[in-house]
């Protein structure tokens, strides 16, 4: 092809989407052991792709008009700059997304020797996006790739509104009222990573919204599919706006029917659609058992996690009811839908806008698929989550539904006198106005990062700006005696929640095993994997790095572990700054020659005080129950033997400390016919009736008592460490039978 033609065909967009084919396609190459060979196999592949792209893409005549990089690209560049210059220190930065970046840029995410350093291994393609900017421009521009995602963003919507408005600098402002919002905002400069699949999801909605009339449907339908599923691939949390797209395709497909053709790509579309998911999903299944873990654990059963269905009731509705109207009274409740707890309303006005366009009559078809989008993803989104930052495709929706009905408006009540037809056409803007308005007022309060504004603190961003380009390295801006004692480093031990970024970034060449993520030592494999992982660094010199802040929490995690501590040293690590810096405290971690012997075996006849909760290890038993019936009557009493042995390396205490806590008794637990449905927990209990030390075995008689209705249960005998746990949370095998109660 030649250049004249490519550049024709050159958009935005197309430029930004080099970075994005990269990280999927180094997703791929993780299989390649050698990192210089990895790295070359993913240059030539990415360029062979997105060259390939640029040859099949259709050349479009809808050029970004200039005005729009005054009107909107100017205003974000503004806002980028006003807080850009100050090191973003968002939790969700230093907890998961510098590890995930930086890990998953250099080769698989887990190190040879690993053990879960980040608390949710997720799809890492987004840190990985972001990663590159960080790499290629330093820690503060690296943030670059949300701006540029964004105004690539404000080019599809100006597409899409075309027909609506006829004027352009009508359509760029329209634009620019249409993203702004104040999540948007929030994460612009930031390294969260939401909004990098907006463009994405906006321009398979364009192409779903003119696949009727177009002439390259085979393009449009596997472009789109691609896309789809590359937001799927940056944030799992757009399954709630993916189906709503491919809905509307779906119509589109079946209106146009008569086109035999486009069902021949139904099946490269499916294919496209799985290959950015495909990489990821196959290495975490190899690592964990689950392709989406820790979700959906409840189905893939990894022994890594919990099978408890995966929520935080800190957000979202609260029941269906809820779930039906959340996204209109979102508004008023804030405080359930993010960690900030200010919501300027943009959900509330989208789906009402939404309705507006679905029920008045005369409204443009496109338009209607654009509300049934928004109303179904707002739907699907309050079931899935309620978290705000997911629902930002559906606000942009709603800001371009309300520009539409303002503009229609107009246009039916031409008639009308001048005043009248502003104030019924103006009344949908002056909503939008006020949310922005409202917005703006929360964007200069505050953002993720809590970084003050540079209007604010002149002096201070100036002083930061001097390190623009030059802040790629972190250790670069550590002093002399901290990096002797970084490069002492041969594996982390993560025992805090906002030290695995900055540990990654120092050492990010050496095995990290985290303690501080209880949910990965509740059944004994996750127990085994660490041991394994812990004896492979035995011999090496292991230490920690946590904020002095949360030094009693990281101390209490490696107690918990077993795990020794030698030497502290309290340090002042720079953060790509010398105004920004972290008062750590550097752990020193002893690990013995040989594994520590878990417990002593007690005297047979002693009932020993039980000082504290048992050793994770400690929750193992054999179980089984005699003279237990098959069928009983509503509320029956009866009495079992259940015979106990202790099947674990530590030794059990029998008797409670002088708080009435910590012993083990025998319980059993009655479920429904399901075996998942709890009927009740808290039936019948026996203490031992003395100290049992590994290996050791007793009988106990239990007395329990039938539920009060008929029906079929499920009658399962377990231990419970009173205070702490039941031993079947921690991955112990119970014992069950069926009984009939009539």
């Amino acid at each position: 092809m030649r250049a004249p033609a490519v550049a024709r065909k050159l958009e935005l967009g197309d430029l930004l989407l080099l970075p994005y084919f990269l990280v999927f396609i180094r997703e791929y190459a993780w299989s390649v052991q050698n990192g210089r060979a990895a790295w070359a196999v993913t240059v030539v592949l990415t360029l062979t792709a997105w060259s390939a792209y640029i040859y099949l893409k259709p050349e479009s005549h809808a050029r970004t008009p200039r005005i729009y990089w005054v009107i909107v690209a100017l205003p974000l560049l503004f806002l980028f700059a006003m807080r850009a210059t100050i090191p973003d220190l968002s939790f969700d930065v230093l907890n998961h997304r510098l590890i995930q970046g930086e890990r998953a840029l250099r080769g698989p995410q887990f190190l040879t020797g690993d053990f879960f350093p980040n608390v949710f291994p997720f799809n890492p393609s987004s840190d990985m996006l972001t990663g590159l900017f960080r790499h290629a421009l330093g820690y503060r521009l690296g943030t670059t790739v949300n701006l540029l995602a964004l105004l690539w963003s404000g080019t599809i919507i100006e597409k899409i509104m075309r027909p609506w408005l006829a004027r352009t600098w009508q359509r760029c402002l329209a634009v620019l009222l249409v993203i702004f919002t104040e999540h948007v905002m929030f994460e612009i400069s930031t390294y969260m990573v939401d909004l990098l699949a907006l463009p994405l999801l906006l321009e398979s909605l364009r192409l779903a919204l003119t696949y009727e009339q177009s002439k390259t449907r085979a393009w449009d339908l596997s472009w789109s599919a691609l896309l789809l599923g590359g937001a799927l691939g940056l944030k799992l949390t757009n399954a709630a706006m993916v189906p709503p797209i491919l809905i509307v395709f779906a119509l589109q497909v079946w209106s146009s029917r008569k086109d035999r053709r486009q069902f021949r790509y139904l099946a490269l579309a499916a294919v496209l659609f799985l290959l950015p998911l495909l990489p990821h999903a196959i290495y975490v299944y190899r690592q964990t058992g689950n392709p989406f873990f820790p979700l959906y654990n409840n189905i893939f059963h990894s022994p890594y996690w919990s099978t408890i269905p995966f929520a935080d009731g800190r957000w979202g509705p609260q029941g269906w009811v809820e779930t039906l109207i959340w996204p209109v009274i979102s508004f008023w409740v804030p405080k359930r839908l993010s960690e900030p707890g200010l919501y300027a309303g943009r959900l509330t006005l989208s789906f009402l806008a939404a309705l507006c366009c679905l029920l008045a009559p005369k409204i443009n078809r496109s338009v209607r698929f654009i509300a049934l989008i928004a109303l179904m993803g707002s739907l699907m989104w309050a079931a899935t989550s309620g978290y705000v930052r997911y629902a930002l495709f559906v606000e942009i929706l709603g800001g371009m539904l309300v520009i539409y009905l303002s503009s229609n408006v107009w246009q039916k009540v031409s008639a009308l006198p001048r005043p009248a037809k502003l104030a019924l056409a103006g009344l949908p803007l002056c909503l939008l106005v006020a949310q922005i308005a409202l917005s703006a007022v929360y964007v200069r309060r505050t953002e993720w990062s809590l970084r003050p504004i540079a209007i604010d603190q002149p002096q201070a961003s100036l002083k930061e700006s001097r390190w623009i380009l030059r802040d790629r390295d972190l250790t670069t801006f550590q002093s002399v005696h901290n990096k002797e004692i970084f490069a002492r480093v041969d594996a982390w031990i993560v025992s805090s929640v906002k030290s695995n970024g900055v540990e990654a970034l120092l050492r990010p060449d050496v095995p990290m095993l985290a303690v501080n993520y209880p949910e990965y030592f509740a059944q004994p494999e996750g127990r085994q994997r660490f041991a394994r992982a812990l004896e492979g660094v035995r011999e090496k010199r292991v230490y920690s790095l946590t904020l002095r802040d949360e030094l009693d929490t990281a101390l209490e995690f490696l107690k918990q572990r077993n795990l020794a501590v030698g030497q502290m040293q309290d340090m002042i690590v720079p953060f790509f700054s010398t105004r920004t810096q972290f008062h750590m405290t550097l752990i020193e971690i002893v690990l013995s020659p040989t594994d520590k012997l878990p417990g002593k075996e007690f005297d047979k006849q002693i009932a020993t005080m039980a000082s504290g909760p048992l050793d994770d290890d400690a929750f193992q038993a054999e179980l089984a129950a005699n003279e237990v019936p098959a069928v009983m009557e509503p509320g029956q009493t009866v009495t079992i033997i259940v015979s106990v042995k202790n099947v674990s390396k530590y030794a059990w205490a029998s008797k409670p400390n002088d708080r009435a806590r910590y012993h083990v008794n025998v319980a059993d637990v009655w479920l429904q016919s399901d075996a998942r449905t709890l009927v009740s927990n808290m039936d019948g209990r026996s203490t031992l009736p003395r100290d049992l030390s590994p290996g050791e075995g007793t009988e106990i008689q239990l007395t329990i008592t039938a539920p009060t209705t008929h029906g079929d249960y499920i009658l399962e005998i377990d231990l419970v460490q009173e205070g702490v746990a039941f031993f079947k949370d921690k991955g112990s095998q119970t014992w069950q039978t069926t009984v009939k109660v009539q």
